[in-house]
């Protein structure tokens, strides 16, 4: 038998070692130990070592109250945005998956699991209700460094699915070329999915008529 390693005064997480306590018909060792929290209990040396046994139960206690304690926003409709980013990039079975977690796109760990960091963040970044969260680059993941507080016009044109028309020297999008020329976003479509020429497409006034679309 090897011989027996006096434990008493060491430290094993929250436990302190007071002094020994029986060695049961297996041959461990027990020791009497004070948690910090004040629970004075028998625990084998074996336990201790091995990190198995690091507190009376009051730790595990404390990190679970901890990650789940109560922020009082979960009713928000920041926390509404948080959801539901993190429910596109991973919930197979959310409506817009496949354009973004079906798409590689992510949520960085600090946000992820952690509210009150990206609440901080928003915070910090101009936030106001009514506002949406947007990805500076469409291609990369939901972070700080590629996110901003946006309205639905710049969503709209921060779109994967809009290009850019070039008109005048400026690469515009379909919705930056209709605001900027004053021709229905509607019309502006029709035109130059029907091969229009862009300076006519957006210098024509469109006819009035039953049909707002032109035939020309």
């Amino acid at each position: 038998m090897g011989k027996l390693i006096d434990l008493t005064g060491k430290k094993f997480g929250y436990w302190t070692v007071i002094k020994r306590d029986f060695k049961n018909r297996k041959n461990g060792v027990y020791w009497i130990c004070k948690c910090d929290c004040g629970t004075i209990k028998s625990v084998c040396g074996e336990m201790l070592r091995s990190g198995a046994s690091s507190s009376c139960g009051c730790k595990t206690k404390y990190l679970i109250g901890k990650a789940n304690r109560k922020h009082g926003m979960t009713h928000t409709p920041l926390f509404a945005v948080w959801n539901s980013m993190k429910q596109r990039c991973s919930n197979p079975h959310n409506e817009k998956y496949s354009q973004y977690g079906g798409r590689g796109i992510t949520v960085c760990k600090q946000w992820k699991h952690d509210f009150m960091n990206f609440y901080d963040w928003a915070m910090a970044n101009g936030y106001k209700h009514g506002l949406s969260i947007d990805r500076i680059d469409v291609n990369k993941n939901y972070c700080p460094e590629n996110c901003r507080w946006a309205t639905w016009k710049i969503q709209a044109n921060n779109k994967t699915d809009n290009h850019k028309i070039l008109c005048r020297g400026k690469l515009l999008t379909l919705s930056e070329l209709s605001q900027a020329s004053g021709i229905d976003y509607a019309n502006l479509k029709y035109r130059i999915y029907n091969g229009w020429n862009i300076e006519k497409a957006v210098s024509l006034a469109p006819k009035l008529g039953r049909n707002q679309y032109e035939r020309n």
